[in-house]
């Protein structure tokens, strides 16, 4: 019996994470008399072993979502049977008929199904078609999914799903993703991460030290504040326990360079104590090293694996939504809830160093070292026993044996830490207890855009402040798939959602103050469903507004994106800033001109109190007339990091377009009824004398500035003597040309040509 293993291996960035699930799946396969075969891009180690000399080709798909849906679609007709879809040359027939030799498809664990690595999702599908279409089982085993997911790739999942004979998913929300896209589906189980059986002696002695893995990617926070707060969080761990630190790093990129080694260097010489470095090691060394490591602090979800392994006290810090979900798995497979530590609770964006959480979470770690330690000990066995029994069903699965449908036993959970601490990270977390009045409510404005709507959904969701309201309002748009949208997150959205079905439309303001009048908060901020944020956007301005209590709203640094339809999904294609020298939000640069949109101003709710809701009376420039009054008479603060995204369709109609361009008549007419109202009002206090001088001193200066302009670039009598003569030049060569390529003539004018294109130049030189 022959397998074909797919790992995430072989990438850009080789990450010893993934070469252990490599290694320990194929060694879980060998020893139940499974021959493996891996998949990839070159050769590698197999449980240890010489390179194999067997080999299949990975398929690599492109980067570009247009790009890797139409390689899809041609690997589909020639599996149909139209081998003409793709030139002759194209792997995919080698890697066909390399498949043919295999009896069953193995697509190991990772984390690799999700919009991040569409490029990845779409190697699973083809390459799992291509096993399915030859008669063969396809298994999907420890993997995590989402939880960014496209429309498009949502189906793509599904259609894998769909095509797999056993599924096992590492995580609870990987778990419940997958049954809500195939709830028939018959063997879709939770499961472990598969490098839970690596070959390592999870026994050996342990020293008092701090094992440290941090990924490279710092994203979403600032670099600079990342490396601060770690440096502080080692420091203090070191400071506690009084544990020699060594950094441990878990990815190099292709030319063997440290990726992992650069950030570690770089936190390391911001540490106050002395640390090591150690180098990048394959195979199981790495591993082995962090399981003797009695502390362990990491951003990754292998180290976490490990360290519980082998009893170790775990600080497990999640960057973003994504790998707290990941984090969240390993550790309540092991018995602990809620234990993952969000990176943003630990961080103060004023500053850009450490809050006032990290001290309470170093003394509450350090004080239940000893008893996590016994309780990690104490299910190991268990634990690596049932993930035995899931191999076993995957080499049934494989053979095509009669397979347990029985679940994992499941695993009782504890809280990990006091509920005061628990509180403080709950609003940074996955889990966020409902709240009678949120920090802040997200008025979400929506009619017809399910795409939009989901994508939006998901933007909030990422977030790293979570103590929010959503509050949708349904602008008498159909309701079903909105309802369709919202259903696909009620879990992650639990307690923090209303939503508000208008029948009729009076337009976007008043859909805004529909919702404000159907939420309770401090702040507020309006979310259009086309438009996005970057994950740290509310935590940074409601920190921002409750360091500065003398401002009543705070606006971003914001970029345009430009967008447009592939597929199912809008897909970036261009971006830039929006008024790149706007250094603050006054009411002078707005004399002319709006400089701010919804989805990059967030304002304390009390300011309707003070100036009044959304004017009713205009279908469009609505949030220009209410920003010219908050500038007015209330101070508003800036924020000069990138953090919203104004999102835009130039080429859309309908309900996709932005009003800006499908009512762009309508823009300019309000706008300029919005400035007569303004004139009137001035003029009705102060009479028509000084507008008129205005203008017309305004107009005088712009004549004057149009003659000297004309006089400064205007005709050289010069210059155009010699264009007439080029012309006349240019013209005689032509003839020359034809006359020398009559037949007959041995040389077809070369040298003409030649010196035609010559003139020519020159004649396109600035000033001719």
């Amino acid at each position: 019996m022959r397998v074909a293993l797919l790992c995430d291996t072989s990438q850009a960035a080789d990450r010893l994470g993934n070469e252990a699930i490599l290694a320990s799946s194929a060694e879980q396969l060998q020893s139940r008399d499974i021959e493996v075969v891996p998949i990839c891009r070159g050769h590698h180690r197999v449980s240890g072993r010489q390179p194999s000399d067997e080999r299949i080709l990975a398929l690599e798909f492109p980067w570009l979502p247009a790009d890797r849906q139409r390689y899809l679609a041609e690997i589909r007709a020639v599996l149909a049977g139209d081998r003409r879809a793709l030139p002759a040359g194209d792997k995919v027939f080698t890697i066909i008929d390399q498949l043919r030799g295999v009896d069953a498809l193995v697509i190991g664990g990772g984390g690799a199904l999700n919009s991040r690595l569409g490029w990845l999702l779409y190697e699973r599908l083809a390459t799992a078609l291509i096993v399915a279409g030859q008669g063969k089982p396809v298994i999907l085993t420890g993997q995590s999914i989402g939880p960014d997911l496209s429309v498009s790739d949502r189906e793509v999942l599904a259609e894998l799903l769909d095509l797999c004979s056993l599924v096992g998913l590492r995580d609870a929300d990987s778990y419940r993703a997958a049954k809500q896209l195939r709830p028939g589906h018959p063997a879709i189980f939770q499961t472990m991460d598969d490098a839970v059986l690596l070959d390592v002696d999870c026994t050996a002695p342990q020293a008092n030290r701090i094992g440290v893995s941090l990924d490279a990617q710092q994203w979403p926070f600032p670099d600079d504040d990342y490396l601060n707060v770690m440096a502080a969080v080692i420091d203090g761990l070191a400071e506690r326990t009084g544990a020699e630190v060594e950094f441990i790093p878990q990815s190099a990129d292709s030319e063997g360079d440290g990726s992992d080694q650069e950030v570690h260097q770089a936190v390391a010489r911001r540490c106050s104590r002395p640390v090591s470095v150690a180098p990048i090691e394959k195979g199981t060394a790495s591993s082995q090293r962090l399981t003797r490591c009695q502390w362990v602090v990491t951003t990754r979800v292998h180290p976490v694996v490990f360290g519980l392994l082998a009893g170790a006290s775990v600080l497990p810090i999640g960057l973003d939504r994504r790998g707290l979900s990941r984090i969240d798995g390993a550790l309540r497979n092991w018995g602990w809830a809620d234990a993952a530590v969000p990176f943003a609770a630990l961080w103060d964006p004023q500053t850009g160093r450490a809050s006032e959480t990290l001290p309470g979470l170093l003394d509450e770690l350090v004080a239940a070292a000893g008893s996590e330690r016994e309780r990690s000990v104490s299910v190991r066995a268990r634990r690596l026993e049932e993930a035995a029994r899931w191999w076993d069903r995957v080499a049934a699965a494989v053979t095509r044996r009669d397979q347990s449908r029985k679940a994992l036993d499941p695993v009782a959970t504890v809280a990990r830490f006091s509920a005061n601490l628990q509180a403080k990270i709950a609003s940074f977390g996955l889990t966020v207890p409902a709240s009678a009045e949120p920090a802040t409510a997200i008025i979400m404005r929506t009619r017809d855009r399910a795409v939009m709507l989901d994508r939006a959904v998901q933007d909030v969701l990422a977030q790293t402040a979570a103590d929010w309201q959503l509050v949708v309002v349904n602008d008498a748009g159909t309701r079903e798939p909105v309802e369709q949208v919202l259903a696909r997150y009620a879990h992650d959205l639990e307690g923090r959602l209303s939503v508000i079905h208008n029948p009729v439309s009076h337009g976007m303001e008043a859909a805004s103050n529909l919702g404000l009048a159907n939420s309770v908060s401090e702040f507020v901020v309006i979310h259009d469903d086309d438009d996005s944020w970057q994950p740290c956007f509310l935590q940074q301005t409601e920190a921002h507004l409750r360091a500065h209590r003398d401002e009543q709203a705070v606006a971003v640094s914001t970029d345009v994106v430009l967008e447009r339809l592939v597929g199912a999904d809008y897909v970036e294609y261009h971006r830039f800033p929006y008024w790149a020298e706007l250094r603050g939000a006054r009411l002078i640069d707005f004399m002319k001109v709006n400089r701010m949109v919804p989805i990059s101003v967030l304002y304390r709710r009390e300011v309707h109190e003070q100036i009044g809701l959304y004017n009713e009376q205009l279908p469009v420039v609505g949030d220009y007339e209410f920003y010219l009054r908050l500038l007015q008479q209330l101070r508003v603060g800036y924020i000069d990091r990138g953090l919203a995204d104004w999102r835009q369709r130039p080429d859309s109609t309908g309900a996709s377009s932005n009003s800006m361009f499908a009512l762009g008549d309508a823009h300019r007419d309000y706008d300029l009824a919005l400035r007569d109202a303004y004139l009137r009002e001035w003029t009705a206090q102060n009479g028509i004398g000084l507008p008129m001088f205005i203008a017309k001193t305004v107009e005088r200066e712009a004549d004057g500035l149009a003659q000297r302009m004309a006089e400064l670039v205007g005709p050289d009598p010069l210059l155009k003597e010699v264009d007439a003569k080029l012309d006349l030049i240019l013209e005689r060569l032509d003839q020359i040309e034809r006359q020398l390529a009559e037949p007959g003539s041995d040389d077809p004018g070369s040298k003409v040509v030649s010196a035609r294109d010559a003139l020519r130049k020159i004649a396109r030189r600035p000033g001719h």
